[in-house]
């Protein structure tokens, strides 16, 4: 035989086996790929959870938690999580990541102009003077009990609702199935409100497939978290539900939160505005954390308060970064207990402003 064709004849051997080889190994992949399918259909079948969680499989070992810690009924479960739904939104995503692309232009206010005046503006003051008209007895109620002013729970609700104008509008089922079951940075966190909401739902009587909430699960006049819910809110109004969509119990809840976190009854001013020369402050720290001996800021640093601060304790020193100029206020411990809440040093001062703005219309005739 030819040399030449005894090498041609070897060459497509090689060819035909190696074509073999890649579709047997095709046939291998596509027939993995099918066990995978089938086995994830299986899990479907065996625990029943359809819809945009169905065979997520810590979904499947949360729902076998709560029934065997907290006595859940299984069914129940899978019927609410199948018609939960996943509220990822990738076009919110993309069109964010565009717009944060673009150059951004300039701001004329500073930070504290542009939060205050998200939510302190004249239609917010109305409102908030039309909430403590209506609900002047309970304010005054939840004062006697829990010694917070009224005026602070005015603002709380100021800011967190504008009096009941934005719950949310998201089913909070669906946000935290979603933030805790789809990786999110803080799933630990959203697995234990997950948990904490279906306890307080099915102890309140309350349905939690029509809940609706913010976009991070909070709930109520007062955005309370199902966990803040469970520790906080009280029924104020004794019908036998707590129902943080009645104003009545969030009124009492919101007092009780602060009353629990510290709120001094007897300490009255929560933040003064502070004066000062030179430019002296900007080397110490500020914001809600710090802690400074008033003795110490009047002597070293020759900042007192405006007006009379009937405190004697150490002082948080805030400063509410302005356009033109920053301002200085010390805050007092009552102050402290507002930031609790929200931890922000310019939530506390919007929750503080929004007060005293109500109070001064309320009582100026």
């Amino acid at each position: 035989m030819n040399f030449k064709k005894i090498n041609t004849l070897a060459l497509s051997l090689l060819l035909l086996t190696a074509c073999s080889s890649k579709k047997v190994e095709k046939e291998n992949i596509e027939s993995n790929i099918n066990l995978g399918i089938q086995s994830a259909s299986t899990t479907q079948d065996r625990y029943g959870v359809s819809g945009d969680f169905g065979n997520n499989y810590k979904l499947v070992n949360f729902i076998e938690r709560m029934v065997s810690e907290h006595h859940f009924d299984k069914t129940s479960l899978i019927e609410l999580f199948s018609k939960a739904r996943n509220t990822t939104c990738l076009p919110c995503i993309t069109y964010a990541k565009k717009r944060r692309s673009q150059p951004s232009t300039p701001s004329r206010t500073g930070a504290w102009d542009r939060y205050r005046n998200m939510f302190i503006y004249e239609k917010n003051i109305q409102r908030g003077l039309a909430f403590w008209e209506e609900h002047a007895n309970t304010l005054n109620r939840a004062y006697h009990q829990y010694g917070v002013l009224p005026e602070y729970i005015v603002g709380i609700i100021g800011i967190e609702t504008a009096y009941g104008v934005n719950f949310g509008k998201s089913k909070v089922i669906d946000v935290l199935t979603t933030k805790s079951m789809f990786n999110d940075r803080r799933e630990a966190f959203y697995t234990k409100q997950l948990e904490k909401f279906l306890i307080m739902t099915r102890d309140a009587g309350l349905d939690p497939s029509e809940l609706m909430g913010s976009s991070a699960g909070a709930m109520g006049y007062g955005q309370f978290i199902a966990s803040s819910y469970l520790d906080f809110a009280v029924d104020f109004d004794n019908d036998g539900v707590i129902d943080l969509w009645n104003p009545v119990d969030a009124i009492g809840s919101i007092a009780n939160y602060f009353h629990k976190n510290g709120w001094k009854r007897s300490l009255r001013d929560v933040a003064i505005r502070a004066k000062y020369k030179g430019t002296r402050f900007k080397k110490l720290e500020t914001g809600y954390k710090t802690k400074y001996s008033q003795y110490t800021l009047r002597k070293k640093f020759n900042i007192i308060p405006r007006e009379q601060l009937r405190f004697n304790g150490q002082v948080s020193l805030i400063k509410l970064p302005m356009y033109s100029y920053d301002e200085l206020w010390f805050g007092t411990h009552n102050f402290r207990v507002i930031t609790t809440y929200n931890h922000s040093t310019l939530y506390g001062m919007a929750v503080h402003q929004l007060a005293k703005t109500v109070k001064e219309r309320r009582y100026e005739h």
